[in-house]
């Protein structure tokens, strides 16, 4: 790497020269690394080539369910979240055993690597919800479930400085990385629960359905969202930045 002395200092790119400042001041370099067509057709980068693919694959896989669950991730996700997805979907498609490298594939077999994915690293689901209930899904009718039982909403949800009410959310999406078909979602929410009393909540079952088909695999969230009720509305609280979402159970077709 070169350095700028002269009174002259450039900033931009000269054919393969690139001029830019950092903190040790004005910098110059040399365009580096392969070009793609090397990359593309020259042996020696065949790794390299193989790994470009299947990252690619890994990305749009992640794109793919983030458009899927679009409506619930506008409510809980963080700006990283997408990023990390891409990570999960790398290491389901690196568990693919049955295609060669460079092929290998995001395979329904593999999405349990999803299980435990928080949406929102600020507000993680065990952080937040302190009761242990477990959603329940029958892939052979589509009914999903998790049975709430009467709670003080107050001892087993964590509070938060402006919040009033809180309510509890089950999702479940079908998801076939190969089928761009297979994008059903199915969302149940609880009633409205207050945070900020001690009364004994009644009792309550969000109940879903949702009918995959026969080669996509169904992915399971909970999540909980923060409201405040003001004049008889439940607004969201600072746009979801502290609302749970979490990747719990995974059902392979």
């Amino acid at each position: 790497m070169a350095r700028q002395v002269s009174l002259v200092k450039f900033e931009g790119k000269i054919g393969d020269l690139s001029f830019y400042k950092d903190k040790r001041g004005y910098q110059a370099r040399m365009k580096g690394g392969p070009s793609k067509e090397q990359i593309n057709s020259d042996p020696r980068f065949q790794r390299t080539k193989e790994n470009g693919q299947e990252f690619g694959r890994a990305a749009n896989a992640s794109k793919k369910l983030r458009e899927q669950l679009r409506e619930v991730l506008s409510q809980g996700s963080d700006a990283a979240f997408s990023n990390r997805l891409t990570g999960r979907m790398n290491r389901v498609l690196r568990a693919d055993e049955i295609n060669g490298r460079g092929d290998r594939q995001v395979l329904a077999a593999n999405l349990g690597q999803l299980v435990g994915l928080e949406c929102n690293l600020k507000a993680q689901l065990k952080d937040v919800f302190f009761l242990k209930v477990r959603p329940t899904y029958d892939r052979a009718t589509g009914d999903g479930y998790i049975e709430i039982p009467a709670i003080i909403a107050k001892n087993v949800i964590k509070g938060l400085e402006g919040a009033t009410h809180v309510q509890i959310q089950l999702v479940a999406t079908e998801y076939d990385a190969q089928n761009p078909e297979a994008d059903e979602v199915a969302i149940a929410r609880s009633a409205y629960m207050d945070i900020g009393k001690s009364d004994l909540t009644a009792a309550q079952n969000l109940i879903l359905t949702l009918e995959p088909q026969p080669e996509s695999a169904v992915l399971i969230l909970m999540g909980i969202s923060y409201f405040q009720f003001v004049n008889g509305g439940y607004y969201p609280l600072s746009n979801g930045m502290y609302n749970a979402l979490t990747f719990v159970q995974v059902i392979q077709p």
